[in-house]
């Protein structure tokens, strides 16, 4: 007997009426492996953190790199160049720097586009996935965007994807505090949808989904 596909719950916004979509395809058929969605969330992290912490070491302060004076004969303590990290103005010792060579974590194509996949099926075969029709709003609303969060019955955190002509819609929802909005792929990742207990599609953002596969 063939497994079942996993099914969105469709929900129309003008009429109120449910129904069901079958989901197929490598989005939302994929075996979620929890060490690759786990690469890419580390990734995702990572390449969001700007490294602007930055110090000098001695090799990076201006000054002569002679020796003060000499070694011996001066009554003070012995002592090589300015940049020394124990002078006032030297160089830091062990202090933060960026360096994204060596800490910046990689993930290559195939393993990004299977943590995505994998995360998206796991919300598929846990019934958190929704299409919202007739997503138009002639106005920005957010009492209307409340009315429509309650009538689906959603528990939040919710991720709503839209596209860039759902612009009032995008404001209509942005205000309450449960819904995050993103207006196309590159907003959002693994990490976002791990993070969300329901994502939402609009139809029109379902579709560019779907014909992005692969």
């Amino acid at each position: 007997m063939a497994e079942a596909r996993p099914q969105a719950q469709v929900f129309d916004a003008r009429s109120g009426e449910g129904s069901t979509l079958d989901l197929s395809g490598a989005r939302f058929e994929t075996e979620p492996k929890e060490h690759v969605i786990h690469r890419a969330v580390v990734q995702e992290l990572d390449a969001r953190r700007r490294w602007t912490a930055s110090t000098k070491g001695r090799s990076e302060v201006r000054g002569s790199g002679a020796k003060l004076w000499r070694q011996k004969g001066t009554g003070r303590a012995r002592v090589g160049d300015a940049q020394s990290p124990i002078r006032y103005g030297g160089g830091t010792w062990g202090g933060p720097k960026p360096k994204p060579a060596r800490y910046g974590k990689r993930i290559n194509r195939k393993e990004a586009v299977a943590a995505f996949n994998g995360a998206l099926s796991a919300k598929a075969a846990d019934g958190e996935v929704f299409v919202l029709d007739s997503l138009a709003f002639d106005a920005p609303s957010t009492k209307a965007a409340r009315e429509l969060v309650d009538q689906m019955g959603l528990a939040g955190p919710v991720l709503l994807v839209l596209t860039e002509d759902d612009g009032n819609a995008a404001l209509s929802f942005r205000n309450l505090p449960e819904v995050a909005v993103v207006t196309g792929r590159e907003q959002y990742g693994v990490y976002e949808l791990l993070q969300a207990r329901e994502v939402v599609f609009s139809r029109a953002a379902y579709a560019k989904l779907v014909g992005e596969e692969g």
